[in-house]
């Protein structure tokens, strides 16, 4: 991501090329048009990192027979932490008036925070929230974070190898470092593909430095080379820096965020990128290609148009949902001017200012630091006030649902609650609702209808554990609370069971590292192969426990954009194109149909109370059906209760 460069002396135009092809992947897949798998762009750059740095480090040591830390890290001070501060201050301020102050401000807030300290990659593993990542308008400094952290450790780890008289130069420390290289990837191997070593391990993978070093390395151990070795045939070079370009392209168009990766599938775009590092001092159709003028000029701006490309698309989104195309392009567009305003007028003039080192430099870094922390509370203190808006809320969502003012969560090194109601006497039927959030969020009108046929109601839930074939395998939460409300499923024997899952965030939440896997551990593909997984574990939870269990299937409700209380947008639209649901409709669709199998389940679908089959209500008489973009209020909750009431008198008359 950062561009390394020491002098106009070793200045490589092919590098500035495959920057410019990597940035053009990655701004090209954060619009949505094009390139599922342009995120390797990302791996583009860990390469071109590791490779120019240790060329830096390894021309000092050549001329001064030292390493001068306070040298070297000065020097990242001046290139990387101006233009961070700047695009970090920008995105505060700009969340101002495109974000919510009802959390989403508050959450750029703390990213802000640990990316001022280059943390934002373990900020990000340790999240839990749905809307963590995906939304998130300085998710994608993760990338910078691994790099600086990578920065931090390699030069002392050259140091180290020097203490044991492991010569810079020599084929020792290339075997040192492709040992590290060996074991790094061996980790993001295991990590990648779901091996439970670590806690949360896709994500431990994707954003933990350890298991993305050896991306880096590569591009070191190929910086050591010896340089007479790289002479071949002009047809070889030809051949091989072609091949390699087509993969990279071939890894752009093919993979997508189903893919396990890093994984072996990293291998595809590192090795290509180091082999076209490799042949770039020879001339090559593909070297000539790499450095024509174009794409140099988009190399130069490649980092800054990293820092501000992701930003801005977030907040074109934010501002215009229904926009599929033409503000995410427009605001990746845009933000190439930010980048040039950034380069010309902050990084250049910092940069290669001879006076900015040491103290200087370190005085930099602090005031480079501490700016975006400033700002980041001014912010946080207006998004706490509310900034003028007013939060669609009325007393009863203030008091929370009928299942979290009872407690009925099952929660992991919790007491087990007591949520079995009998108001009705213990004649009385009984019904249990189960689930994970969506159990509690349907919950009000559960238990409306629950009350008007005359019945004791029960309910226990577990957020992010569905009732599904086996716990979800990303949450290890799910480990102990899963059994646990299986356990009172058998206890209480309910008459009537009501399941509520919000399958999209299993079946489509990749973002966060969560792929479906089948029970051989094979994980999907794609969406559509994620849909099966889920369809056939639910198939088989209902044939293993459910088959005779009179049974209410509550959907998921449609999609919301609920959450977009801002400045700029300061009235909601009272009803949102059912469309936007798609992948939601997808899933229920396949799950309606699997239920009609089963003579002792009845199905109720929100959508068909909430939408009209084109549009869907948000809002009803001023008051919110929804208090984030899944999950119902209490408002929203309670006019389900006809049709939930409807499904249970249907399950009430069956044999």
């Amino acid at each position: 991501m950062a561009e390394v460069t020491e002098s106009t002396t070793y200045f490589r135009q092919d590098i500035q090329g495959l920057r410019a092809i990597a940035i053009l992947l990655v701004v090209t897949y954060h619009t949505g048009i094009a390139f599922p798998g342009g995120y390797i762009g990302v791996d583009m750059f860990f390469v071109i990192s590791g490779f120019v740095i240790t060329q830096l480090l390894s021309r000092e040591y050549t001329r001064t027979g030292t390493l001068r830390l306070s040298e070297f890290y000065s020097r990242r001070v001046r290139r990387i932490l101006p233009a961070v501060a700047f695009a970090t201050i920008g995105t505060l301020l700009i969340s101002v008036v495109a974000l919510s102050p009802f959390g989403e401000q508050q959450q750029v807030v703390d990213t802000s925070r640990a990316s001022s300290f280059f943390g934002s990659n373990l900020y990000f593993y340790m999240q839990d929230s749905y809307w963590a990542l995906a939304e998130n308008p300085l998710r994608h400094l993760w990338s910078l974070a691994v790099e600086e952290q990578f920065y931090l450790i390699f030069p002392i780890l050259i140091i180290l190898l020097r203490v044991v008289r492991v010569k810079i130069s020599s084929g020792a420390m290339r075997i040192s470092l492709l040992t590290i290289s060996v074991i790094s990837f061996v980790g993001s191997y295991y990590l990648s593909n779901g091996n439970q070593f670590l806690p949360k391990p896709e994500l431990m993978a994707f954003f933990g430095t350890p298991w993305r070093m050896w991306e880096f390395l590569v591009g070191s151990i190929l910086a050591l080379s010896p340089t007479s070795r790289r002479s071949l045939p002009q047809i070889a070079t030809n051949l091989f820096a072609t091949v390699s370009l087509i993969v990279i392209l071939w890894a752009a168009v093919t993979f997508n965020s189903f893919t396990i990766f890093p994984g072996t599938a990293a291998i595809a775009p590192v090795f290509s990128t180091a082999i076209l590092i490799y042949l770039g001092t020879n001339s090559s159709a593909t070297t000539r290609l790499l450095a024509i003028k174009p794409l140099i000029r988009i190399g130069t701006i490649s980092f800054s148009w990293y820092l501000w490309h992701w930003p801005l698309i977030v907040f074109a989104h934010r501002l215009s949902p229904n926009s599929h195309y033409f503000a995410p392009i427009s605001a990746a567009i845009f933000s190439a001017g930010f980048a040039i305003i950034s380069l010309r007028l902050i990084e250049n003039p910092i940069r290669h200012n001879p006076e900015i080192r040491g103290k200087r430099a370190l005085k930099l870094g602090v005031v480079c630091t501490i700016a975006p922390i400033l700002v980041s509370v001014v912010v946080q203190f207006g998004s706490n006030s509310g900034l003028g808006l007013r939060e669609i809320k009325n007393d009863e969502i203030k008091k929370g649902s009928f299942a979290d003012v009872h407690d009925c969560r099952i929660d992991k090194g919790k007491a087990i609650p007591n949520c079995d109601g009998n108001e009705f006497g213990s004649t009385a039927k009984r019904l249990l609702l189960v689930g994970d959030s969506a159990a509690t969020a349907s919950s009000d009108g559960v238990a409306a209808a629950t009350h008007a046929l005359g019945m004791n109601f029960s309910a226990y839930y577990s957020y992010g554990c569905p009732i599904i074939l086996k716990p979800v395998s990303n949450r290890t939460y799910c480990i102990t609370t899963f059994p646990e409300i299986e356990k009172k499923i058998a206890e209480i024997k309910p008459d009537i069971l009501v399941i509520s899952n919000m399958s999209s965030i299993y079946v489509d939440n990749v973002s966060r590292g969560e792929v479906l896997r089948d029970l051989n551990g094979k994980p999907a593909a794609d969406v559509n192969q994620s849909i099966a997984i889920w369809i056939s574990m639910l198939r088989q939870k209902i044939n293993n426990d459910f088959k005779n269990q009179k049974t209410l299937v509550i959907l998921q409700p449609p999609m919301s954009n609920m959450r977009d209380l801002v400045l700029l947008q300061k009235l909601f639209d009272e009803k949102i194109s059912l469309k936007t649901s798609e992948i939601r409709n997808r899933i229920t669709r396949a799950e309606s149909e699997l239920f009609r199998n089963y003579e002792n389940f009845v199905v109720v679908d929100p959508a068909t109370t909430l939408c009209d089959g084109v549009n869907c209500k948000q809002t009803l008489n001023g008051q919110a059906l929804y208090y984030d973009s899944l999950h119902l209020t209490v408002k929203g909750s309670l006019l389900l209760t006809d049709a939930i009431t409807v499904g249970l008198k249907q399950l009430t008359a069956k044999k």
